[in-house]
């Protein structure tokens, strides 16, 4: 592992030697303060080679939701390399706006995978201020689609990505609600949460019910499952004319 100006807990040390021992790629960590969508800390970039984790120095965070995030991104590499998960391919002329819808559209089924395996592994499925932040999402989805609109534009200036966040947001929260098991006052703000969104967000819930559909239809927790689901929800939002799979080095168009 390559990490320059970190210290980790013997835990996570132990985790990421496992990542690299069962994937035979070694972990960089890089820093960067653009990952694409504001207010992200620590994210995953792919590579053929290694597994590339990429963290944003001016975003501070305790230890304990630092070593999660950097678990959290490691396991995006394991599911790769190591599980064989689809990843999406892009063809020269394709503009970095739609690059980053279809990596965004992984990422969200991705998470619920990868969230499940930190947590068998002895990490929390979500930081400490997930639970804060939902408790403000459901007080601007009581205002309306509008009000929605604006604090998810906050996170991205373009309106189909925002879309897009929307959306995750209501698949990450189901997510939580359908493959973990919490105490009963966190399991009731992410059901609020769902409620919210449903009742309040009429252009975007639709479209996240169909997401919820299609997981449902696939297995996710296995690579052929989520390959399938991704070309479905790839083809929702239109975007399969500039998009090809590749799985374990084969590619497919």
């Amino acid at each position: 592992m390559e990490a320059k100006n970190y210290q980790f807990s013997n835990r996570l040390i132990t985790y990421l030697q496992k990542v690299e021992d069962e994937t035979r790629r070694t972990i960089k960590i890089l820093e960067s303060q653009n990952l694409g969508v504001r207010g992200i800390s620590v994210g995953f970039r792919y590579h053929p080679q290694y597994i590339i984790i990429i963290v944003n120095p001016s975003l501070k965070r305790s230890i304990t939701d630092f070593e999660r995030s950097i678990a959290h991104e490691a396991t995006h590499g394991y599911i790769l390399h190591r599980l064989g998960y689809c990843r999406p391919l892009f063809r020269p002329e394709t503009p970095d706006k739609i690059q980053q819808m279809v990596h965004l559209l992984f990422t969200m089924v991705e998470d619920l995978v990868v969230n499940r395996i930190i947590q068998d592994n002895g990490f929390q499925p979500f930081g400490s201020e997930y639970i804060p932040m939902l408790h403000r999402e459901v007080e601007v989805a009581e205002k309306g689609e509008q009000s929605g609109e604006t604090f998810y534009h906050l996170f991205s200036p373009d309106p189909q990505t925002e879309d897009i966040l929307m959306i995750s947001r209501y698949i990450i929260a189901w997510g939580f609600l359908n493959y973990h098991s919490f105490k009963k006052d966190v399991q009731d703000r992410i059901q609020e949460f769902l409620l919210k969104f449903q009742q309040n967000y009429s252009h975007h819930y639709p479209r996240a019910a169909i997401v919820r559909e299609i997981i449902q239809k696939h297995n996710v927790f296995t690579a052929e499952g989520q390959c399938q689901a991704m070309k479905e929800i790839i083809e929702l939002w239109g975007l399969e004319v500039h998009v090809m799979f590749e799985r374990n080095s084969e590619k497919k168009l």
